[in-house]
């Protein structure tokens, strides 16, 4: 009987055993689970930036004049004008131009006839797309005054189609009020007209700049001229300018020291390369001219043209703003570092004991920069008066002189260190700094994006 007891205890006390164990186990993982997400909800997340090698450019925006060789043709007669060739086509010297209507005869008797046998040919319909489709790849909201362009545009290669049925009527039509008038040059041909066809860049003034005085006239199909108004204009050579106003001589100095800089039409982001000249006016004012050799007939139409300018370019590791700071080290004489026993390098320390004896302590403390005759040192391990000792030497020197070095914070290793950055170029943005430097940076480091989020030598247990 005592044995049977014996044997019921002995199961309830396993039992027991058995239960308090799961329970301990599971309490534990509990605790660690609830551990774990309280820590990850109060730790603080530390944004990471991979260091890649880039390029910086100094860009300045202006809004400049136009210059090309630019002839006006005018009328020989008053009536009705009608074109018979789309804007910005080239056309030769002797080729039929427009026509003038003096009694507005063929525009009456086009209109009743409604035009029964104009069509549009296989050619036209791909003029058409062409433009459609290269109106819609630079498109860009920011420019939105582009649409206009684009529709007069299609409206004179609508035209065109629309005169060359015209033309074909004009034989039909007994009259010698029509006259066919012939272009006495070749060029790309614009029917508008502004005053500033014969402006050169050393005429400029600071009122030519004044868009308020500004007046644009354009001429259209069947719209009424009198002898000797202006009906189109020619430019005859490829080779145009944008002159802009500047604020200095010293900007005007500094973009011709480059004589060759690259601009960035801001209407549809064409880039080009301008040979800078500049010129001072007679007010004090300051002109720089670029000179192109392409891309005239895109621009054609426009007068004044908003520019970017690249005026420099720097290459090297790329860095945000936002992740460099600076850092307070001390200036330690080079001959007072020393190497301790697991290799690492620092200072031996001046040290009491109690009863005052005195011996040095080796200190680990690496170095951050360097000049010709100091090491920059880690201000976290030493402090302003300790002393040091020269390695086999009874020389001293007193901890106190320090500086700044600017520099971000490296966190391959898991925790901030700082490392010094020599900084090339900067913008409000970005950074380019000095690759590959002794103490600074590599390609593909990581470092902290926002560096008054983290202390140094904090460890980064999460990051985003």
């Amino acid at each position: 009987m005592p044995s049977t007891n014996n044997q019921i205890q002995g199961s309830r006390r396993e039992r027991f055993s058995n239960l308090n164990i799961g329970l301990v186990i599971f309490f534990v993982i509990l605790i660690y689970l609830v551990t774990t997400i309280i820590l990850f909800l109060t730790s603080r997340k530390t944004d990471v930036y991979e260091v890649r090698m880039g390029a910086l450019s100094d860009r300045t925006i202006y809004r400049g004049i136009a210059l090309r060789q630019e002839k006006v043709e005018t009328s020989s007669y008053t009536g009705y004008i009608n074109f018979y060739n789309k804007e910005t086509d080239r056309i030769g010297a002797q080729t039929l131009a427009y026509t003038i209507d003096e009694d507005g005869r063929l525009a009456d008797d086009l209109d009743a006839d409604k035009q029964a046998d104009q069509r549009f040919t296989a050619s036209d319909y791909a003029a058409f797309r062409r433009e459609v489709i290269s109106f819609t790849g630079d498109f860009r909201k920011e420019n939105f005054q582009t649409l206009y362009d684009f529709r007069n545009s299609i409206m004179s290669a609508s035209q065109k189609v629309s005169n060359r049925s015209i033309l074909g009527s004009i034989k039909d039509l007994e009259s010698n009020s029509i006259h066919m008038c012939y272009a006495h040059g070749s060029g790309d041909v614009v029917y508008s007209v502004d005053g500033l066809e014969k402006m050169t860049f050393d005429k400029l003034t600071p009122d030519t700049f004044n868009e308020n005085k500004y007046k644009r006239t354009v001429i259209t199909n069947n719209q009424q001229v009198k002898e000797g108004d202006p009906v189109f204009k020619l430019i005859s050579s490829e080779r145009w300018s944008v002159a802009i106003q500047v604020p200095s001589e010293e900007t005007a100095q500094k973009l011709v020291s480059q004589k060759y800089v690259r601009v960035r039409f801001l209407q549809n982001s064409l880039e080009s390369w301008a040979h800078v000249t500049d010129r001072e006016g007679e007010d004090g004012s300051w002109y720089v001219n670029l000179e192109f050799t392409n891309s005239m007939v895109t621009f054609c139409t426009e007068r004044f043209l908003d520019l970017e300018i690249y005026t420099s370019q720097e290459t090297g590791l790329k860095v945000p703003v936002t992740s460099i700071t600076k850092g307070e080290f001390y200036l330690v004489p080079k001959e007072f570092l020393t190497t301790g026993a697991g290799g690492e390098r620092g200072v031996l320390l001046e040290v009491y004991s109690e009863d005052g004896g005195k011996s040095t302590q080796f200190v680990a403390s690496t170095p951050y920069s360097e000049t010709e005759d100091y090491y920059y040192l880690d201000s976290s391990g030493l402090s302003s008066g300790e002393i040091i000792d020269m390695p086999d030497s009874t020389r001293q020197y007193t901890i106190g002189e320090s500086d700044e070095l600017v520099g971000v914070y490296y966190i391959n290793k898991g925790y901030a260190d700082f490392r010094q950055i020599r900084i090339i170029y900067q913008n409000e943005d970005y950074a380019i700094v000095e690759p590959n430097s002794a103490y600074g940076l590599m390609e593909y480091d990581y470092i902290v994006l926002h560096a008054d989020t983290i202390n140094p030598d904090e460890f980064v247990t999460d990051t985003h």
